[in-house]
């Protein structure tokens, strides 16, 4: 898994973009940064650790890291230094390394129209294969909007990585007036519009009429009275219902749903994209694929899951889809292991058990998938310790002892360890 990740951003390099945006919703961007590192250019990581710092304080740090580098530091900023001669003078430092990766690291602690704008002369100014590379966890708005108004730079801006299987969306190609709205509702519950993560919810109850109208996708008044306020007669729950309607379209800047034949629904001009429908259609069609197909959409699902169902909330409904969805993730990784199995892939295979048993260890199928996979690699101890750890915890916790099946690879395994010794 990890090596078609790899090899899937390294094939998608902007190689001759000037300005490059680590994409905020790619988690490992570490990896990408090691990647970009490694293609032979100068680097020059500078690493942003104080929020609302502003071209001062970044000024001193590349001055820092230059010097580290073995060059001289750039001359100081007064207040005559207008942005354009701050450029000017960047350039001119970075012409002796040239080509030069200049990382800007955590880029999101910066702040203020200064920054924006020596960047964007920055990037404009650079020559042959230089680069600037942004590493972000929030879509730099404000960059993104004088990029597109500096002609130099007109084709010469990515993000990277885009890829819309993983939820990666290339915002940069997004038509004046798309509403593409973002839900990642495995893990804390986050929600973006058109790149801008929301922060403000104004309370608990708007946040959770969101994450429940966007996750039921169509629903009745009645089943979202009885949900929220089954103590509250009608009219009072109508009145609050609406009011806090009324508070999320404030908060996207738009309706989120639309009210046709009795059901609340989402409206058909919001391009939705919400990671628990998308896990959960790679996981069903997988079924019927093909396995290099299925491999990949299982990949994408697993990918996908980041942690228990909005865990940074607590209600009922939340609870019961939440174990809907971590059985649904088990499953995933418990297919992707057979299938690997079945491509005599073992270590891999042996990983996705171990992943599903440290959320569901009384799984008996799961357990002699591992024992089964120690067997292959010639590990018999190891399958027979699992085998022990099952049969502790079934005894201790469910007072029942391992399944026939179970027990029966057990006496293989110990009669015929692996097949490396055949």
């Amino acid at each position: 898994m990890q090596n078609t990740a790899k090899l899937y951003y390294q094939t998608s390099f902007p190689a001759s973009a000037r300005l490059i945006i680590l994409h905020p919703n790619f988690e490992s961007q570490h990896l990408l940064l090691i990647d970009i590192l490694s293609r032979g250019h100068s680097p020059l990581i500078v690493t942003l650790q104080t929020p609302g710092s502003g071209l001062v304080e970044l000024w001193q740090l590349l001055s820092d890291v230059l010097v580290d580098s073995g060059s001289k530091p750039l001359e100081a900023l007064t207040d005559k230094t207008t942005v354009e001669k701050a450029a000017q003078i960047t350039l001119k430092a970075l012409k002796p390394l040239e080509p030069v990766t200049l990382v800007l690291d955590a880029f999101d602690c910066l702040q203020g129209d200064a920054v924006a704008e020596w960047l964007i002369q920055v990037a404009a100014g650079l020559r042959g294969e230089s680069q600037i590379v942004l590493g972000t966890r929030r879509l730099p708005v404000d960059v993104l909007k004088a990029a597109a108004d500096t002609p130099a730079l007109t084709g010469k801006v990515a993000l990277y990585p885009t890829d819309d299987s993983r939820m990666l969306i290339d915002y940069l190609v997004l038509p004046a007036d798309h509403k593409l709205l973002e839900v990642y509702a495995h893990g804390p519950g986050q929600a973006f519009v058109n790149g801008r993560m929301i922060e403000q919810w104004d309370g608990v109850l708007p946040r959770s009429l969101f994450f429940y109208l966007v996750d039921r996708g169509m629903t009745t008044r009645d089943e979202i009275f009885r949900t929220f306020w089954p103590e509250l007669n009608v009219r009072e729950a109508t009145n609050v219902f609406h009011v806090t309607k009324r508070k999320v379209s404030e908060i996207l800047g738009f309706d989120l749903t639309v009210y046709w034949s009795g059901f609340y629904r989402i409206s058909s001009d919001i391009d939705l994209q919400y990671d628990v429908v998308r896990f959960g259609e790679y996981v069903q069609n997988s079924a019927v694929a093909d396995d290099d197909e299925a491999m990949l959409m299982l990949q994408n699902a697993i990918h996908l899951y980041r942690g228990r169902f909005l865990s940074t909330m607590n209600a009922p409904w939340i609870e019961t889809r939440g174990e809907d969805l971590r059985s649904t993730y088990i499953d995933a990784l418990s297919s992707l292991a057979h299938l690997y199995e079945k491509h005599s892939e073992w270590p891999s295979a042996l990983g996705l058990y171990q992943r599903a048993t440290a959320i569901q260890p009384h799984r008996e199928d799961l357990v002699r998938g591992i024992m089964q996979m120690y067997k292959e690699l010639g590990q018999p101890e190891r399958a027979v310790a699992a085998f022990d750890r099952l049969a502790t915890s079934l005894k201790r916790d469910l007072s029942v002892n391992p399944d026939k099946r179970t027990v029966e690879l057990l006496d293989q395994i110990r009669v015929k360890p692996s097949r490396k010794g055949d």
